[in-house]
Order: structure tokens, then sequence, then C-alpha cells
């Protein structure tokens, strides 16, 4: 039976990260790793490699940035949800991009637009959403 391994520890949750800016990858590592939920298995910084790292890693979700070199954020999404409708997606966008890319996220299936700035604990609260965590009372740190 699979219920005494590893005693009470639960399998955590695989990320991949894609956003241009190393210090929002490392930002958004650090909330998602920090909640014990999660396990960040990449970081990219352009739509092609996020779409690679998809393919490669098969994560339980994939945070995209929306503004990226080679392939934006919605682009990467309709191709990832081309190979895998199921996939989970959130984008993080500005939040003076948000209201261009609302309709387009919202057609094409992405389950969570969060604004940047984020609170790590709004953010935390989403992705368990998604996901379907059921977890008692964890906080993300605050920066």
């Amino acid at each position: 039976m699979d219920s005494g391994q590893a005693g009470s520890r639960k399998k955590r949750l695989k990320v991949v990260i894609a956003d241009d800016s190393a210090f929002m990858r490392k930002l958004i590592h650090k909330v998602l790793e920090s909640t014990g939920l999660f396990e960040v298995v990449d970081e990219v910084d352009d739509g092609n490699k996020a779409i690679t790292s998809y393919e490669e890693n098969k994560p339980d979700l994939i945070i995209l940035d929306i503004n990226m070199p080679f392939m934006d954020g919605l682009t990467a999404a309709m191709r990832i949800l081309e190979k895998d409708p199921q996939a989970k997606i959130v984008i993080v966008s500005a939040i003076g991009e948000q209201k261009l890319v609302a309709e387009k996220a919202k057609n094409l299936g992405i389950k969570a637009i969060i604004p940047k700035p984020f609170s790590p604990n709004k953010m935390i609260e989403t992705l368990k959403k998604i996901l379907e965590v059921e977890e008692k009372h964890v906080e993300a740190p605050s920066y």
C-alpha cells in the first residue's frame, strides 16, 4: 500500500516558471518552495523554452509571464494547450497589461492571471485553488 510510504509526506506539485526577469523567477521560486507544496522543476526565460520545458518536465502547473523574448506567454500557452488541453497554466502580468490579456487568456483556458507586483499569500491561495490542493493553513512568507 502507498499510504505508509515516506510517512505523512505528500508529493509536491511540479511547477515550471517562465519569465524573462531573473529577479521574478527567483521570487516566484522562493515563494512556491517556501510552502513545501511545490517543487520548481525548471526556470526558463522565453516562450520557446517554456514549451520545451513543459514537454520535458510534464509539470502540474506552468507559470508564464506575458512579455518574454522570442514568444510571448499567451502564444506559448496556446501552443502548450494545443498539445495538452488539460495543462494548468497561470499568467503573470504587469497590472497595465491585465485588461489586454484577460479576454484572450479566458478564451484560451488559462486558469488565472496574477498581477505583478503580487502578494505571495494571494499567489499561493490562487495556485492552491487551481490545483485543488487541500492543505491546512499554509502561509507564504512576506517579502
